[in-house]
């Protein structure tokens, strides 16, 4: 059992590192990562009731399934984010971002990261990079506002000091 623990404690972890990475690039708040957090913890006991050997490959299935689930709450939880990072007189400037930004594409590879770690799907990942850059500048937002957050609320969820 304790051995079972640790398997899907590590395998949550890797999914928890895919999806913040991932979720950096959307620009991650305090909403965001509190839908992650309880999205998380369904997947872990999920993962508990089920039994078995976990693998990072099944947990990330399992995480990227509860996703696509709460997709419209994600959503909300991102224009809610946005909206307190940028005001509330950038409400629709927010929405506009939400509307443009590429769950499935987002999802998709969250799934390619965790089935090949060690492939950090480079590319890909600078591809979504550039598209949210250009659904911000779309939209009449600065990335560089999201980035700055974004990065801050990593050192906070990691522990470290910036």
């Amino acid at each position: 059992m304790k051995k079972l623990m640790q398997t899907s404690l590590a395998a949550l972890l890797l999914a928890g590192v895919t999806l913040a990475a991932s979720a950096q690039d959307v620009g991650m708040g305090k909403k965001s990562q509190e839908l992650g957090q309880k999205i998380g913890l369904e997947v872990m006991q999920e993962v508990m009731k089920d039994g078995g050997k976990p693998t990072p490959e099944s947990v990330g299935k399992k995480l990227v399934e509860k996703l696509r689930a709460n997709q419209d709450e994600m959503k909300k939880a991102g224009t809610e984010d946005c909206t307190t990072l940028y005001g509330a007189d950038k409400a629709s400037n927010c929405q506009c971002v939400t509307d443009k930004t590429d769950y499935e594409a987002v999802f998709n590879l969250m799934e390619k990261q965790m089935a090949d770690p060690q492939n950090q799907q480079t590319e890909a990942v600078k591809a979504l990079e550039a598209k949210a850059e250009e659904n911000y500048k779309a939209c009449d937002l600065d990335i560089k506002v999201a980035k700055e957050a974004a990065e801050k609320a990593m050192k906070e969820m990691t522990g470290k000091k910036g």
